[in-house]
C-alpha cells in the first residue's frame, strides 16, 4: 500500500538527466498522472540586468511550485488512498526548461526533453492491463496574482472541468470565465500526442505585469504566494475526489472520459484579426459614406 518509485534515466547530448515517478495505489488499473518539472533554467535569459543573464534561474515558481504542490497532494492522497478508485502517478520531469529563449539556450537542447523521453518509453512503466485516464500538469502555479490561461494543446473537456471546479470552490479570479487562450509547448504535449487526455495549468508568463519574473533571477521565494499554492492544491484535490472518491454520497458527474476537444484561436491572434479587420473595414465604411454623401449632394444640385 506504500508508494513505489521509478527512476527514468536518460541523456541529452552528454548530460545525465533523470525523471522520477512515484506510484500510489499501484494495484488499481486506471491511472491519473499528476506532473510537474523540477529542473530550472540554467541561464536567466530574460533578466532585466544584462550582467545576470548567464546566472541560473532560482526556479521558485517555474518548476518548484508545481513540485511543492505535488508533494503536498501526495501526502493528502496517501492518507485517503483506501477510498480512491484510481492509481495516481506523481511524475517529476527533468530537462523541461533549457530550450532556446531570446536566442539563448543550451546548444542542441529542445524544450520538454524529459517528458518527451518519458512518453516515448511509457510502455516500460505500466502493465498492458492498465490504462491512463488523464494527465494534469502543474507549471508556474505558485506566483503572486495567480490566473490560469486556457491552454490550447490541452484536452478542452478536461481543462474545462478543472476550471469549473476551481470556480465552484470560489477561485473565480484564478479560473476566470473568459481566460486568455494560448498554445504552450509544455510537458503535457507528448502525452496528448499519445492519446492521453491532458491539461496544463499554466499562467500568462510572456507579457504579464502581475508576474514578470519568468526566466529571470527574480523567480525566487519572495514572489511565491501561499494562497496560490493553496488554490492550486485544493482544486486538484477536489478534482480527484469528485471523480475517484469511493463513497456512497459521491454523485458528481464530470466530463469523464475527457476526449472532447475544442480548440480556440489564441487571444493574441484574435486581437490581431480584430485590428486587421478594423483597419480594412473603417476606410471602406468611410469611403461608402463619402460616396453616398457625394451622391446626395450631386442629386441636390441637379434638382
Amino acid at each position: 500500500m506504500n508508494f513505489t518509485y521509478i527512476l527514468h534515466n536518460f541523456t541529452v547530448l552528454t548530460i545525465d538527466c533523470q525523471n522520477v515517478v512515484f506510484k500510489l495505489n499501484e494495484h488499481l488499473e486506471n491511472i491519473v498522472i499528476l506532473a510537474s518539472h523540477y529542473d530550472s533554467r540554467v541561464k536567466a535569459t530574460k533578466d532585466p540586468n544584462l550582467s545576470l543573464r548567464s546566472d541560473p534561474v532560482p526556479g521558485a515558481n517555474d518548476g518548484a511550485s508545481g513540485c511543492g504542490a505535488l508533494i503536498e497532494l501526495a501526502r493528502v492522497f496517501y492518507n485517503n488512498r483506501l477510498d480512491l478508485e484510481c492509481q495516481i502517478w506523481f511524475l517529476f520531469f527533468d530537462a523541461e526548461d533549457q530550450g532556446t529563449d531570446y536566442d539563448t539556450g543550451i546548444t542542441g537542447w529542445d524544450w520538454c526533453e524529459g517528458s518527451s523521453r518519458f512518453a516515448n518509453d511509457l510502455e516500460d512503466f505500466y502493465d498492458p492491463s492498465e490504462d491512463f485516464d488523464c494527465l494534469l500538469l502543474l507549471d508556474m502555479v505558485g506566483g503572486d496574482n495567480l490566473q490560469f490561461i486556457n491552454e490550447q494543446y490541452s484536452t478542452s473537456s478536461l481543462l474545462q472541468e478543472v476550471f469549473e471546479i476551481g470556480r465552484q470552490l470560489g477561485f473565480e479570479e484564478t479560473f476566470p470565465s473568459n481566460p486568455i487562450s494560448s498554445t504552450i509547448t509544455d510537458d503535457h504535449v507528448p502525452f496528448v500526442q499519445k492519446g492521453i487526455p491532458s491539461a496544463d495549468l499554466i499562467i500568462n508568463f510572456w507579457n504579464n505585469p502581475s508576474w514578470s519574473y519568468h526566466h529571470t533571477t527574480h523567480d525566487d521565494l519572495s514572489h511565491i504566494s501561499n494562497q496560490s499554492l493553496d488554490i492550486t492544491g485544493k482544486t486538484i484535490e477536489q478534482f480527484i475526489y469528485n471523480n475517484y472518491l469511493d463513497i456512497p454520497e459521491n454523485n458528481y458527474i464530470g466530463n469523464y472520459p475527457w476526449h472532447d476537444d475544442i480548440n480556440l484561436l489564441d487571444t493574441e491572434i484574435v486581437i490581431i484579426l480584430i485590428i486587421v479587420i478594423a483597419v480594412v473595414a473603417i476606410p471602406t465604411i468611410i469611403y461608402t459614406i463619402y460616396k453616398k454623401y457625394s451622391k446626395v449632394k450631386i442629386d441636390q444640385v441637379l434638382t
